[in-house]
């Protein structure tokens, strides 16, 4: 599975691990002219990040909340290679006098890259405001670009898809423009979103040629659109959906 151990940039080098696992080594001092770092933020955040374990292409989706002590709770749906786990973590976050890098003076993460030898991948922080989420904050249309991986001929090839959506009431009707490793092709499809507590949600898509797509989603709680993880194993794509108002 994929290492916990972090190291994010935002206002102060920040070190996330499991409860009870070591500490990474110390970051390179910051370079002249950063401003001190303040104290990591509580609040809740949407990670995402996709990059290569063991020489397997992987990608995270996680929702965590950060506490005023440093303790953070989350959801982790994962993929490695063909195959998909979803689990629930703890772990802390531990702050740095001195600024790693600059991103921005509240003290929210913005990105961070996990250390360990197995693994060459980063993440984005996207921040999640309070309060429960609704299939109608997607209401209208989302687009989206992504870039992804398939499984063909005993061999990961590149994909890529862009997207544009209509919502209503849970339900999606949409167009596809995809490349799977060199064959262009343009699909419609349509959907249906299951969602469940704290902004979580499971959606099957079915296209114009009776293929069918499995995703976890985690909705945006302002209504800026959605983000999901693909599990169909062979399939790895990490797509985030913006909202078009």
């Amino acid at each position: 599975m994929v290492s916990f151990r972090l190291l994010l940039a935002a206002l102060a080098l920040l070190v996330v691990a499991p409860v009870g696992a070591p500490v990474v080594a110390a970051a390179p001092p910051a370079p002249a002219g950063l401003a001190q770092c303040q104290a990591p933020a509580a609040g809740s955040f949407v990670v995402l990040g996709s990059g290569q374990h063991r020489g397997e292409p992987t990608a995270l989706l996680m929702q965590e909340r950060w506490f005023p002590d440093g303790r953070i709770e989350g959801v982790r749906y994962l993929r490695e290679g063909r195959r998909f786990s979803e689990d629930r973590y703890t772990g802390r976050v531990r702050p740095d006098a001195a600024c790693w890098a600059l991103v921005e003076r509240q003290g929210r993460p913005r990105v961070s890259l996990v250390l360990a030898p197995t693994e060459v991948l980063s993440l984005r922080y996207v921040s999640q405001a309070p309060g429960s989420c609704s299939p109608a904050l997607l209401d209208g249309l989302v687009t989206s670009q992504q870039q992804g991986q398939s499984w063909a001929d005993g061999r990961w090839q590149a994909n890529a898809v862009v997207q544009r959506e209509w919502w209503q009431a849970g339900e999606v009707r949409g167009l596809a423009v995809m490349n799977y490793a060199g064959n262009p092709d343009r699909v419609t499809y349509s959907g249906r979103l299951q969602l469940g507590n704290n902004c979580l949600g499971r959606m099957t898509q079915r296209d114009s040629k009776g293929i069918y797509y499995n995703y976890r989603v985690v909705v945006l709680a302002k209504g800026g659109g959605y983000i999901y993880l693909q599990t169909d194993p062979d399939d790895l794509t990490l797509g985030l959906l913006q909202h078009q108002r």
